[in-house]
């Protein structure tokens, strides 16, 4: 059980082709697209760079354990650099609030703001900060979790422990009585693609990781994280072939035995590792007698606008948020009635705040501008997808342009691409756009797709749509667990041989 092949060059992929490859295995990565990344990518439009994909970047400590389990020491041009503002929060009031890892400059903000709640926010981190350590004891560090594994007394006391049977809105309102905090931190749960109103609390746990921890940000763009992990699937000894789209995983006597590349071409191998969408993959690309269909809810999927614009707005930060007045509107929009929502909350990266060279040598802007839309396309199939993009765009830029503050946008907007479900799904293969695979609603937050197939041996899954749940530092844990495990079968294998 030597050798192997991954599909896909996402960060899982990379990062589990190159523990693997380092650990001995002779492996290959599968890429259908001609640049690595999934949905992380560079993009360039003239004078102007911007990120597409995951932008918040936290556990940079994570990406280092990478080279450590790849005995590598860490790549030089791979530099995390701290933002004293993790984001800026805008509200209809008029006034915005900083989340920083900065505990005074949180306690002048909160004094100032919403006093009530300056003493709840500081029990707030306490408790998260307990939750993240269970959490990563019983769920970051496993491989998967099962329904026989929530009958064990320790895991239900676990738990019980970290608020897994409550909702994360009912949560945060024990703790905030101001409607701003309140919108502000259950965002935590469309940042796993889901709703705080059916998320379990113990997701909250991300609030300790930004608002202790810090967030960071990749100098010369995130995409250097792709490129750094490249470098190192080279150094390590990964065959990495481009444009080389699998048609199939090939099966015999219930064990893997490599894929068909949609050239024709076989690529034999003792295990298989597959870095897309666990649901597109069971649909598509296993043989038609394993072939199913799950009815499992999506996570949403995002609107993209990339616009380099000729001007600097002076408010805007790194990182910001832009929230309506009824946050919660959004969510009954996407995940009840499976609708574009026209009261979204609005995200914009401007990496050229903190990297000015990235848009028109410093002076202008590149603004990733997104809000989360519903992942099931089947309705764009059917209708003019063009004119619905250009018709939300301009109700993106009027709203940003006429509440919060961007005046002149759309005339300064000097490049633009626009991106929506049905290209995201193009281009990662996740199904119908979904950004991190099965909603974390109920158990269903616990009980991920697991990482290995049991229907026959030798099929493994790593990635967003996977355990532990999205994100870049998610989906580099998540490589790193299933290079372990694929380590644990082969040496199993060999005590049972010997």
């Amino acid at each position: 059980m030597k050798k192997g092949v991954v599909i896909g060059g996402g960060i899982a992929g990379l990062v589990s082709a190159s523990i693997l490859s380092a650990q001995g295995f002779e492996i290959t990565l599968l890429e259908r697209n001609e640049q690595l990344g999934g949905k992380l990518r560079d993009v360039c439009m003239g004078e102007y760079q911007f990120d597409f994909g995951p932008s918040t970047i936290t556990m940079p400590w994570v990406f280092e354990q990478v080279y450590r389990e790849a005995h590598c020491i860490l790549d030089p041009e791979l530099r995390f650099q701290p933002l004293m503002i993790n984001s800026r929060n805008f509200f209809l009031d008029s006034k915005y609030i900083d989340l920083t890892a900065d505990p005074e400059y949180m306690a002048h903000q909160m004094g100032e703001l919403c006093p009530e709640d300056r003493q709840s926010l500081v029990a707030y981190l306490h408790e998260t900060k307990r939750m993240y350590e269970v959490v990563e004891e019983i769920l970051l560090e496993n491989s998967s979790m099962e329904w026989k594994d929530f009958l064990h007394p320790s895991m239900t006391k676990a738990l019980f422990s970290v608020h897994a049977f409550q909702t994360m809105d009912s949560f945060h309102r024990r703790y905030f009585e101001d409607s701003r905090l309140l919108a502000m931190m259950n965002r935590h749960a469309t940042q796993m693609g889901s709703s705080p109103y059916q998320t379990p609390a113990t997701m909250a746990f991300t609030a300790y990781l930004e608002m202790v921890q810090g967030v960071h940000y990749v100098e010369g763009g995130n995409y250097r994280l792709i490129e750094a992990f490249a470098r190192l699937a080279e150094d390590v000894g990964v065959t990495v072939c481009m444009q080389s789209g699998v048609e199939e995983v090939r099966i015999e006597n219930g064990q893997v035995r490599g894929v068909r590349l949609e050239n024709g071409d076989d690529v034999s191998a003792d295990f298989v590792i597959s870095n897309v969408d666990v649901r597109t993959m069971q649909e598509s690309l296993y043989p038609e007698k394993y072939r199913k269909t799950e009815r499992t809810e999506p996570t949403v999927s995002s609107f993209l606008m990339l616009l380099g614009t000729d001007r600097k707005w002076p408010h805007l930060h790194h990182h910001n948020r832009f929230f309506p007045v009824d946050s919660g509107r959004e969510y009954i929009d996407i995940f009840e009635q499976k609708k574009w929502s026209y009261s979204p909350m609005i995200s914009i990266c401007n990496s050229s705040y903190t990297e000015p060279e990235r848009a028109k040598q410093g002076t202008g802007s590149n603004l990733s501008v997104m809000v989360h839309v519903p992942a099931n396309v089947g309705n764009q199939r059917d209708e003019n997808w063009f004119e619905r993009y250009y018709q939300y765009r301009d109700e993106l830029i009027y709203q940003l342009e006429g509440t919060w503050g961007l005046e002149g946008l759309e005339d300064s907007i000097e490049v633009q691409q626009l991106y929506g479900p049905k290209e995201i799904e193009a281009m990662s293969g996740a199904w119908q756009g979904s950004l991190y695979g099965p909603v974390l609603h109920g158990r269903k937050a616990f009980l991920r797709p697991s990482m290995k197939e049991s229907r026959f041996q030798g099929l493994y899954y790593t990635g967003g749509s996977t355990h532990p749940t999205g994100g870049a530092p998610m989906a580099a844990l998540s490589g790193m667990t299933i290079a372990k495990r694929v380590q644990q079968d082969a040496e199993h294998k060999m005590k049972v041989n010997v």
